[in-house]
């Protein structure tokens, strides 16, 4: 591993490390990052050489908070496992948090080991179409899951403008979306000097019961297809979204 990439994982380690350690509820969030990473009790329980049922106990409260130690060795563990799976949930985190972007906006995140039609992903969350595509056959190369309500409410406008240009030929998935139009203006600014390249290929939104004309419009003019979730509760998609396994 080369410095760089070293310097880029130790930021991420400190942050799963710190959001752990100033949790009112630890496991809580130990159990968080074990599931955005895709790492199941059993396989990290293996690589820490504990028993399936410490990491359990930990999730579920039964255990009382974890030392600082545990913590770390947790945290390097989720790295090291899926750097050996070839490092796509690290570098996709790695490239969010390198825009100052609080780990807990970021709901899910997943890059592909090679490109996939984005139709895969719209079929298997049951999307509603609000913007056709124009492009057959469109391509991402992973997907970004986003809390829209904590974004609005902790990020900067220069934040959110880092957040939405940040993903690039992926899915943008808004959860907790009262309209959707909040963040297709924020798509829509953070085009303003940096060129197409930057816009997110496809965006779903979750939470809306009907998307706002502006949002559509919005998608309309920057040319990117919108789609609307129909589950109700963010968990129950996010579920899903762990359950897409795509052949590639």
């Amino acid at each position: 591993m080369d410095i760089m990439n070293q310097s880029a994982n130790e930021n991420l380690l400190r942050n799963i490390a710190g959001e752990i350690s100033l949790a009112e509820n630890p496991g809580r969030v130990m159990k968080k990052w074990r599931e955005q990473f895709n790492i199941a009790q059993h396989e990290l329980a293996v690589h820490l050489s504990i028993s399936p049922s410490v990491i359990s106990d930990y999730e579920s409260g039964r255990r009382k908070s974890p030392r600082v130690e545990t913590i770390r060795k947790f945290a390097e563990s989720l790295i090291a496992i899926d750097e050996s799976r070839g490092g796509q949930i690290v570098r996709a985190f790695v490239r969010l948090l390198g825009q100052e972007i609080p780990s807990e906006i970021l709901l899910d995140i997943r890059e592909f080991p090679a490109a996939i039609p984005a139709q895969l992903l719209i079929d298997h969350l049951e999307c509603k179409t609000i913007v056709p595509d124009t492009i057959q056959d469109r391509e991402i190369f992973g997907y970004t899951t986003i809390d829209s309500l904590r974004a609005i409410l902790q990020l900067t406008p220069d934040q959110m403008v880092k957040l939405y240009g940040a993903t690039p030929n992926r899915a943008a998935i808004f959860t907790r979306v009262s309209t959707g139009r909040s963040p297709m203006v924020a798509i829509r600014t953070s085009q303003m000097g940096l060129g197409s390249a930057v816009r997110p290929s496809i965006v779903i939104l979750q939470g809306p019961r009907k998307v706002d004309p502006v949002a559509s419009k919005i998608a309309k003019v920057e040319k990117i297809p919108l789609y609307l979730s129909l589950f109700k509760e963010t968990e129950n998609l996010i579920r899903r979204l762990r359950s897409f396994k795509p052949e590639v």
